[in-house]
């Protein structure tokens, strides 16, 4: 705001006034300022915001939001539940690698065999602890709860290792968070993350955690970008360093842990039965008591009473702490059942769309966020180890395929899956790999030898489509003899009722 003439004149004999002349014209502009949204306003209804960048708004806040969401998740059970469900959803029983190979089925198998072997053992963790999977499911929840983790990679010395490569987990803390300058040209490093031309060339890591107790001192040393693995969820493009998640609710979090908290205190109040003696002799009665216990048994004194404050009702309180228990869960990206265990106020319909807006969510950090930050990161540690130790996996990529959806109602569900497949929806392989099948080819395979042993012992399950419909009656070309040549004959003259059609 520029002050004009008469201003300058009324400041130059009396600044004070002066001062409250253009702090209320400041005010006034404010209040009239009006966009043509009402978000444009600035009145005192509206709220603050800043339009600095991601970056900007971290470097003054991640250590505080950091360390609060660590509380809340060591002492409220909400924040702890939402971090595993959203840790056991996204990673279950573990993202399984599958090895494919445009032409050489040779170099497909060997891959298989190396990252199978490599990602059971516990070889794979520098601590020796965990498998490939659990490494996923710590780096994830660590992703949850803390905004971001890191994967370091650690080649072994041990010859004896087909696959010599080792993960090193660590804390976002590790990033130096002090670490902002600008270097030559166009090389900047903000937060720990040291950036070149735009891309990621270096991050600048302690060699210990800096929480550690009884350390005062720490320095950071840079690692190359191509021997780490940043798990975080961007949210505003250019962000570098990650945020907790439902930090939106951390408040709500608190406040209702302190309602709750209140509640239970009324309730103790209102379960000690007490009991005031007073007496006529005024030289007879005991101290008042301090503190209300079961059972008590009080004397009092000539005049003394004793009054209790009536607090006001709260009816709805039940409401109030559901209401808030669903905002909880908006928080983190999942449902409210989910988060609270209480399936009560839903049916297998409306449940059904809650969690099909949380597996949107789950396949968006999985396909957006982890699989490539982590999991595509590891494979190229992995087959960079593998050439390492003399392995040819040229031309070898890996797909990785989500753990098992479970089945909630099978009754209701699985016809639509068959229907799905049944009219060219989905492909069967397709369809077997949403349901965590990491390899459908083995598992058709394994059907075929399976089957093929049932007509050579001259049986006929209900799980053969082959031979019986879907009320468990035989086709109606249907028969079958121990298969004693190793010939396989059709005995279905008629492809449409072989395709399982009910007589």
């Amino acid at each position: 705001m520029r002050l004009n003439g008469l201003d300058r004149v009324i400041a130059y004999f009396d600044p004070i006034r002066a001062h409250r002349r253009a702090r209320a014209r400041f005010q006034t502009e404010i209040l009239s300022a009006q966009a043509d949204y009402d978000a444009g306003g600035r009145g005192r209804r509206w709220f603050r915001g800043t339009d600095a960048d991601q970056n900007t708004v971290l470097r003054r806040s991640l250590p505080t939001i950091r360390a609060a969401a660590r509380e809340l998740d060591r002492n409220n059970v909400y924040v702890e539940t939402a971090n595993w469900v959203v840790t056991a959803n996204t990673i279950g029983v573990g993202i399984t690698p599958v090895a494919k190979h445009p032409t050489s089925k040779r170099k497909k198998q060997l891959a298989d065999r190396l990252m199978t072997d490599w990602a059971n053992s516990t070889q794979c963790d520098f601590t020796g602890r965990h498998n490939l999977f659990g490494l996923q499911a710590l780096a994830m929840h660590g992703e949850s709860l803390s905004g971001e983790s890191l994967a370091i990679r650690r080649m072994s010395r041990n010859s004896r290792l087909a696959i010599p490569l080792q993960l090193q987990l660590l804390e976002g803390d590790y990033l130096d968070h002090q670490k902002n300058q600008d270097l030559n040209g166009d090389t900047q490093v903000i937060q720990g993350v040291e950036l070149r031309g735009g891309r990621r060339s270096r991050y600048w890591l302690f060699d210990q955690h800096p929480g550690e107790s009884g350390r005062t001192r720490v320095t950071s040393e840079p690692v190359s970008a191509d021997q780490v693995a940043h798990v975080y969820d961007e949210r505003r493009i250019g962000q570098v360093r990650g945020i907790p998640r439902g930090v939106s609710v951390f408040t709500k979090v608190k406040g209702l842990d302190d309602f709750q908290d209140a509640r239970i205190e009324q309730q103790k109040i209102a379960a000690c039965l007490a009991a005031f003696i007073t007496a006529e002799d005024e030289s007879t009665g005991n101290m008042l008591p301090e503190k209300l216990e079961p059972g008590l048994l009080a004397r009092l004194k000539q005049g003394e009473q004793v009054l209790f404050n009536t607090p006001p009702s709260v009816s709805g309180q039940s409401e109030f702490v559901r209401g808030e228990e669903h905002l909880i869960a908006a928080g983190w990206g999942i449902t409210y059942e989910s988060l609270t265990g209480d399936h009560s106020l839903v049916n297998f319909a409306s449940g059904k769309m809650g969690r099909i807006q949380m597996y949107a969510n789950i396949n968006r950090w999985r396909k957006h966020m982890f699989i490539p930050h982590f999991c595509k990161t590891v494979e190229r540690w992995f087959l960079a180890a593998a050439a390492f130790r003399g392995h040819d996996l040229a031309g070898v990529t890996f797909d990785w395929t989500p753990p098992k959806k479970e089945i909630l109602d099978i009754k209701n569900e699985m016809p639509a899956i068959i229907q799905e497949v049944r009219a060219g929806g989905n492909s069967l392989s397709g369809s077997l790999r949403e349901r965590g099948v990491s390899n459908p080819r083995e598992m058709l395979q394994e059907l075929a030898e399976d089957f093929e042993f049932l007509d050579e012992l001259g049986l006929v399950l209900d799980s053969d489509p082959r031979r019986t419909t879907r009320s468990g009656q035989l086709q109606a070309a249907a028969t079958v003899s121990p298969n004693t040549d190793g010939d396989n004959e059709d005995d279905n003259e008629d492809d449409d009722e072989a395709a399982g059609t009910d007589e």
